[in-house]
């Protein structure tokens, strides 16, 4: 793992566009998805299940379409489905899913409104004691308790079906994930990871786990890829994962798993920081200058335009233009007694350009390995920081006057239709007020000059 991270060498775009390039050599169909009928049950026109993989609902009387696809791990017998964030249309159909497969928990990795955006709709009862009653599905979802956190909530449903049978599902939602985006750090992300998998909802003995963010190719394939790499790193070793590989592998079952070079850069360094704590790997990885190249992520928080069926938007016309910035970092140098300032631990987003304190590990959590700082520390190049500082102010000031520029000609089109329509306006009271006198002058002169005539 650690020599696959050094290998990239800072090429993390053209790397991610490697992969997405040979995950597009496949014939996989999609027929059903591209129906007619089940379009208005996608919530994006160009993320969709493929045939082979998709999950097919057995009880459900209006249709056996879910934009939801089955994805199989079998080097650690993992297996998930990730699904799209249900619209208000496939609330039953989502829930019918979940009772089918037995599923123990649905891991969300999204919030309702992103960015003044609808993401997913409130498809299960919020609040302790509140009732969902899907008659079409045949099942009642009661919500039982409610522990909220920093960073992700912990929601207890049961559902019960018209026969009387109950079953527990765990409700995971994940806050603080931006769309299109990643964490500040691997740090809150692993903590979330390891209350799902103490909970017992990913292994083999239950359902499969029903992971979904808005998408479900996002946030969602980088959750699995962690977790799944992470497992195999425990059980065969850290020299048995090939991530690369095991990303393609996922992308055949579903997908676009993975929509970002950023998540993609996150997941190595969620896979690399979860060894570490395991005591599985020691740190190889150093942070010299191809590495800093690596980690200096653009979070690309943006969010796309949620436009309900028949006619839902490509998940690809969202992405916005990244957001450059210059910050300076602090950075440990990395010595044999401390091999945990190897790699970084934290990563700059747009929301947050250096490094937050608030991603740091709970020292309060037993949990969480406490480790000491070497004393020796060091600044990043200073003049590097400077002139990226200035290229950013360069940046900024440009777009600024571009920004003026075009506010002054929107401003000059608008005075010169104001006057264009106030010129429209001056002919149609000319038109309204001359020409009846016109008519009127031309009927009296044609009128004299035929008297004039007779005389």
């Amino acid at each position: 793992m650690e020599e696959e991270y050094q290998n990239i060498h800072g090429c993390w775009s053209s790397y991610y566009t490697t992969i997405c390039i040979e995950a597009r050599n496949n014939d996989f169909t999609a027929v059903e998805a591209l129906k007619t009928e089940n379009k208005a049950y996608n919530r994006y026109r160009d993320v969709y299940p493929y045939d082979h993989s998709r999950v097919q609902l057995q009880s459900c009387s209006t249709t056996d379409y879910i934009n939801a696809s089955m994805v199989e791990v079998p080097e650690v017998g993992r297996k998930y489905i990730l699904t799209q964030g249900p619209l208000e249309n496939t609330t039953q159909h989502f829930w019918t899913m979940v009772w089918e497969r037995e599923s123990k928990a649905i891991i969300m990795l999204n919030r309702l409104i992103e960015k003044g955006s609808k993401k997913c709709h409130n498809y299960w009862p919020s609040s302790p004691g509140d009732i969902l009653d899907c008659a079409e599905a045949g099942l009642v979802v009661i919500n039982e308790s409610v522990v909220p956190g920093q960073h992700y909530n912990l929601t207890t449903l049961s559902i019960s079906n018209t026969e009387g049978e109950t079953r527990t599902v765990l409700h995971f939602q994940y806050t603080t994930w931006p769309d299109f985006g990643v964490p500040t750090s691997p740090d809150t992300f692993l903590q979330f990871l390891g209350a799902v998998r103490e909970s017992g909802s990913l292994e083999n003995d239950v359902g499969p786990a029903i992971i979904h963010c808005s998408a479900g190719i996002g946030r969602s394939g980088s959750f699995i890829l962690v977790d799944s790499c992470l497992l195999q790193a425990e059980e065969q070793g850290p020299q048995a994962v090939n991530i690369k590989q095991t990303l393609l592998n996922m992308r055949t079952f579903r997908l676009g798993l993975i929509q970002t070079e950023d998540q993609l850069k996150f997941s190595y360094l969620s896979i690399l920081e979860g060894s570490r704590r395991a005591g599985l790997i020691t740190g190889s990885v150093l942070l010299n200058d191809s590495t800093k190249d690596d980690i200096d992520i653009s979070s690309s928080e943006s969010e796309d335009d949620d436009i309900p069926p028949p006619l839902p938007p490509p998940r690809s016309e969202s992405l916005q233009k990244k957001v450059d910035g210059g910050t300076e970092e602090e950075c440990t140098v990395p010595t044999a007694a401390d091999p945990f300032n190897q790699i970084p631990r934290s990563l700059p987003t747009v929301n947050n350009p250096g490094i937050d304190e608030d991603s740091s590990p709970d020292m309060s959590s037993p949990s969480t390995p406490v480790h000491k700082e070497s004393p020796t520390k060091c600044l990043l190049n200073n003049n590097k920081f400077n002139e990226r500082k200035r290229e950013y102010e360069l940046r900024r000031r440009k777009k600024e006057e571009e920004m003026a520029k075009t506010e002054e000609k929107i401003k000059q089109m608008k005075e010169k239709q104001r006057e264009s329509e106030a010129w429209q306006s001056r002919k149609e009271h000319m038109r309204e007020t001359l020409l009846p006198f016109c008519v009127g002058l031309a009927m009296f002169l044609a009128g004299g000059y035929y008297y004039f005539r007779r005389l």
